[in-house]
Order: C-alpha cells, then structure tokens, then sequence
C-alpha cells in the first residue's frame, strides 16, 4: 500500500526511485481509505538517509500509512 509522505522530503523522490508507492496527501485525500497514522521524531545524524530506511520499512505493510516527522526545537544534528 502506498505511504503518504510530504512531497517536499528528499526521501519521496528517492522512494519513488525506487518503485516504492508513496503518495502526496492531496491524491490521498481523494480515496476512501483511513491510513494508519505514524510520527516520527528522527534523532539521528543522518536525517535523509534514516528517514529514507524507515518510510521504505513501512512501505512493507499491506495498510496504507500516512507518516508525520517531527522536529525538536531544542535537538541539532
């Protein structure tokens, strides 16, 4: 099923690159599906590379998952 990811996030292009199904919430919104809502607060040096192994985990599911990332205003990487 497909991730529903912010079109802006590097991860989106790479993902799509690979044939991983993920999606703008625009088109999302146009299906009758709920997806399961996932946050996500990456810590991790590697912001792109971290959030790219991630997203194409849950792409693995039969659900359609609709990603939010989060940010600290107090953490730098």
């Amino acid at each position: 099923m497909p991730i529903i990811v912010p079109k802006g996030l590097p991860a989106y292009d790479i993902l799509r690159d690979e044939n991983v199904f993920v999606m703008h919430h625009l088109r999302a919104e146009t299906q009758d599906i709920r997806p399961l809502e996932i946050a996500i607060v990456n810590l991790m040096p590697t912001k792109e590379v971290t959030e790219t192994q991630l997203i194409r985990l849950l792409a693995n599911t039969p659900l359609q998952v609709n990603v939010k990332l989060l940010t600290m205003d107090s953490h730098e990487s």
